[in-house]
């Protein structure tokens, strides 16, 4: 696997800010990091997400070295390289936030209070780096469980293909649910479907490619084998 990136920073709203329930005696920075995990065929459902919020000293996150040291801190599990923390998160959060820090609007102001979104898409089939590959859960499936998934065609009404004990729990299952959400399309009749382990449905072409990026079921996170 591959992946590139598109990462945002912004300032939060004053009204979106909680009260800190302590007197503060240092002018602040909240920031909140999200990492976003997403696959390039289906963007619509992420693989991973992981947030982190800190409340910092400004005075000490302006320090070259704190400031590094705290970003590393708040993502240290979250499966970036640390070539991605020192190239690409800390220049960039440090820089947007020694601007905010410097608007006029935002002089005087105690607590300022930052977001950073990183949306990483996930290309299957390429290379990926080691670190990235082994510290979160889109690891491909296994190619013998994606080959072991049988194709069958979808009768809305009749589902003999399903062994009776697995029919009664995938109708139970499916009672709210007549779509797959890989997609997002309604299944039709004499679409071609592929049922994983946990009795989830999912059109074959859809599971198959998310079965590329991620071994885990879209809908109950369910483990399928891997390498």
């Amino acid at each position: 696997m591959a992946f590139r990136f598109c990462i945002k920073i912004m300032q939060e709203k004053e009204n979106h800010l909680q009260p800190l329930g302590f007197e503060i005696s240092h002018h602040l920075f909240h920031i909140n990091v999200e990492f976003r995990y997403i696959s390039s065929h289906y963007p619509q459902l992420p693989l991973e997400t992981h947030n982190r919020s800190i409340l910092c000293r400004r005075d000490l996150f302006f320090s070259e070295q704190n400031g590094r040291d705290i970003l590393i801190s708040m993502v240290a599990d979250f499966g970036a390289s640390q070539d991605f923390i020192d190239t690409v998160l800390v220049p960039n959060v440090m820089s947007f936030a020694w601007d905010t820090h410097s608007m006029p609007m935002n002089l005087g102001r105690q607590v300022i209070k930052l977001r950073v979104e990183l949306v990483i898409e996930v290309r299957p089939n390429d290379e990926i780096e080691e670190s990235l590959e082994s510290s979160v859960n889109f690891k491909p499936a296994s190619k013998s469980s994606i080959e072991a998934l049988k194709r069958v065609k979808w009768d809305d009404d009749e589902l003999d293909h399903i062994p009776s004990k697995e029919r009664r729990k995938l109708a139970k299952g499916l009672s709210s649910r007549k779509e797959c959400v890989v997609c997002l399309e309604e299944f039709l009749d004499g679409d071609e479907v592929a049922s994983l382990p946990c009795s989830h449905v999912y059109h074959y072409g859809c599971i198959i490619k998310w079965l590329e990026t991620s071994h885990l079921c879209p809908l109950c996170r369910y483990h399928m084998p891997i390498d």
